[in-house]
């Protein structure tokens, strides 16, 4: 029988355009890809508007307004929908490595290192808070599990939460001596300000001081890559099941989003109760977080998906999901122009509310200008960078029909 990873890869292979950037194209992963890095700003733009510590904790937010803002984005954003970019990220190695006529694994070996390579330039020149670097290193991991089994796969993904949970509860990280861009403080936003609304030099140097903390404390040491590498292979799991790619019925949709709904919501109203203090309770607390963040992903997943595969027409999305690599990046050049003193210096300037309307012109931006950009060319502008690296030559760019 034909698996379902198989069966994708036949209708959707473009056959002009073999390459690990390009070969298939499946509407519910575009879709889903696009809502999620769209939705990925909601969260980080608070990082880039007013420091660490208020990406970490809105009560730093003054007035009613705000703490309702914060709140429906605790509930219904906050880690759910880079939950899902990281189990996409995975699915799209799966359907690299795992279709029927694969892509050559040192194609896909080079794909990860120039991720690697966009991913450190970014964590320096642009924002601390980059994800790129770190789905390469662990992608790379990643791949020798990717011929595996649905069910494999979904089992050992979530084996490894629980590992990645007791690692975090036995190793914890110490908050002394955290570079002052990852500082969680009350009032450390002071001290970024001034480096944001400083000159390039500082920015730089600030985030060079910041990358051994993130990448070797956040990424080694605390563990975030055995989440992050669980996440990839759940991805993987649920592309093979046919879940992510649109193939169940919507019945199925509908029960497996009524699941996460009841996962996610009953963990969340438990988690004051749970929080004790204690080791035992910071470990079921740590349990408690990630399956509201995993059940939330479930449920806007499905909800997606399922849409998609109803016949939701979201052209708009599935174009900032195909450019997913350059819209990623342009929001970080957008929050630099926006906030530092390479634009308009608003740094720790705007509430809740405002950021809030930024964010909704910055959707409104890209969902009007991916369709119009691919209209003409093949690619987004990064991602066409990334298959001419990938593959040691320029790669086709212009669409043959236009003038």
């Amino acid at each position: 029988m034909t698996s379902s990873i198989e069966a994708v890869s036949k209708l959707s292979a473009t056959p002009d355009l073999p390459s690990p950037t390009v070969a298939s194209r499946i509407d519910s992963l575009d879709v889903l890809r696009g809502v999620a890095v769209l939705m990925i700003f909601v969260v980080n733009v608070k990082m880039m508007a007013s420091g660490y510590n208020h990406y970490a904790d809105r009560t730093l937010y003054e007035g009613v307004i705000a703490h309702w803002i914060g709140l429906l984005q605790s509930w219904f954003v906050h880690g759910k929908f880079v939950t899902i970019f990281t189990a996409l990220f995975g699915a799209g190695l799966a359907l690299l490595l795992a279709r029927e006529k694969p892509i050559p694994l040192p194609i896909v070996l080079r794909r990860l290192f120039w991720m690697t390579v966009f991913g450190g330039l970014h964590l320096i020149f642009l924002r601390e808070g980059d994800i790129l670097i770190w789905y390469a290193l662990v992608g790379f991991l990643a791949v020798p599990f990717a011929k595996l089994s649905g069910t494999t796969l979904l089992t050992v993904g979530l084996a490894l939460q629980a590992v990645a949970h007791i690692y975090f509860n036995t190793f914890p990280l110490a908050s002394t001596g955290v570079p002052i861009l990852w500082d969680s403080a009350p009032d450390a936003h002071l001290v970024v300000a001034e480096i944001m609304l400083g000159s390039v030099g500082d920015q730089v140097a600030a985030r060079i001081d910041a990358a051994p903390y993130y990448m070797v404390d956040l990424l080694v040491l605390g563990g975030t890559w055995i989440d992050t590498l669980s996440l990839m292979l759940i991805g993987m799991a649920l592309l093979k099941t046919g879940f992510l790619s649109g193939q169940l019925p919507l019945k199925s949709y509908f029960f497996w989003g009524v699941i996460g709904v009841v996962v996610a919501t009953t963990v969340y109203v438990l988690r004051p109760v749970l929080d004790g203090g204690s080791d035992w309770e910071g470990l079921i607390l740590g349990i408690a977080s990630d399956a509201h963040y995993l059940g939330g992903a479930l449920t806007w997943s499905a909800i997606i998906v399922g849409a998609v595969s109803s016949g939701w027409n979201a052209t708009a999305f599935a174009a900032a999901g195909r450019t997913a690599f350059t819209v990623y990046i342009l929001q970080s050049v957008i929050g630099l122009a926006l906030f530092s003193s390479l634009g308009l210096g608003l740094f720790g300037q705007l509430s809740q509310g405002a950021l809030m309307l930024v964010t909704l012109a910055v959707w409104a931006l890209f969902l009007i200008a991916a369709p119009l950009w691919l209209a003409r060319f093949r690619f987004g502008p990064l991602e066409w960078l990334w298959r001419s690296l990938t593959y040691g030559k320029t790669q086709p760019f212009r669409r043959i029909s236009a003038k």
